[in-house]
Order: C-alpha cells, then structure tokens, then sequence
C-alpha cells in the first residue's frame, strides 16, 4: 500500500492513529478550491447535521436551481423567509443571507487577498452564522490547510473515543491537546478519523 509522506509520519507518531489508517488504506487529500462562495454555503448547510443530510439537502438544493454550484445570484434576490421556506432554520437563512451580502459587494474575495491570516480568521468569524467549526472546515476542505483540527466536531470526538484515544469524559481541551501528537499534518488525521466512521 502506498501511504502518503503525511500519513507515514502520523503512522510513526501514534500507534493508535496508526491501526486506523492501516484500516482505512490510503485517503487520497483532495485539492484546495477557489470556488469558495460554494463551500461557504455547504458549510452552513452542514452545521449541526450529518455528513449524508446535508449532501442530500445541497444536491436537492442545486437541482431546485437548476446549477452544479451555488452562486451568489440564487440567494440574492431571496428575503430570509423565502431562504426559511427552502428547509433552513432562520438561523441559517440569516448566515446565507450575510454570506452572500459579503460576495455580492466583493468584500470576502478582496479581505482573502488583502487581509493577514489571522485578520481573515477574525473576519470570517464576524459574519453571522460563522463560527469556529465553520473557519476550520474552510481552512481544511477549501484551502486545503493541513494542520486543522477541531474539537467542536462531534464526528471528531465520536472517532477518537472508539479508538481509545481519550476517555468518554474527556473535555473539549483534552481533545485538542491529544491532538498535537500529529502536528504539523492533523487534517490528513481529521480525514482518517472521519472516515473510521463510515
């Protein structure tokens, strides 16, 4: 089997990491996007629900627009009770909404290119409806950052208690403190986790 430079070294880091990733064989990392207003909407779409709802309420979504991606123009134009009546929460409509504002007047692309790092964080986390979860799923599946790891997803906690990583007690700290043991490359990591659970 042919591993990854990346998975090779969580391999030699963990034992425990490394029984899951012999389990899963290979993943193979796909590449960053540029099609960000896209992943921003299934983000948004994915919050608190599972991987298999929300691809299916995007696909549903997408076939109701008629499109391949979402694009800024097919919310625009939607008040958020029209967004509500397309099967979101309010809540969700709202941060649609504000996504899509920040498109439309240009303001994501152009805080992406002018903005530091950290700034661009510190941006994003001011949208509504964008929260830590949100920021660490962009970095990881849309800029292709290889070092995310987040403790607010369950999915995450879930994988990492079956592999007996950190007891059913543990706080969220606990999770982000076992996972420096695969620093620098913990997304390839969050990617196997996730998948232990197909």
């Amino acid at each position: 089997m042919n591993y990854s430079h990346e998975e090779k070294y969580l391999m030699e880091k963990d034992p425990k990491l490394k029984n899951l990733i012999l389990e899963n064989k290979h993943i193979k990392v796909k590449k960053a996007t540029k099609n960000y207003y896209h992943s921003m909407i299934n983000l948004v779409i994915s919050q608190f629900i599972s991987t298999s709802a929300a691809l299916s309420i995007s696909n549903n979504l997408l076939k109701h627009f008629e499109d391949q991606y979402f694009k800024d123009k097919h919310f625009s134009d939607l008040s958020l009770v029209d967004i509500k009546k397309l099967g979101f929460s309010m809540n969700k409509a709202k941060s649609i909404k504000a996504i899509t504002d920040e498109f439309q007047t240009k303001s994501f692309l152009n805080n992406m290119t002018l903005l530091s790092k950290d700034d661009f964080d510190l941006y994003l986390l001011s949208i509504y409806g964008v929260g830590p979860w949100t920021l660490n799923m962009f970095k990881l599946f849309t800029l292709g950052e290889k070092d995310i790891f987040s403790s607010k997803d369950a999915a995450l906690r879930k994988a990492m208690q079956v592999y007996d990583m950190v007891p059913l007690s543990a706080k969220h700290d606990e999770y982000e403190v076992y996972s420096m043991l695969w620093k620098p490359y913990r997304s390839i990591a969050c990617l196997h986790l996730w998948k232990s659970l197909d």
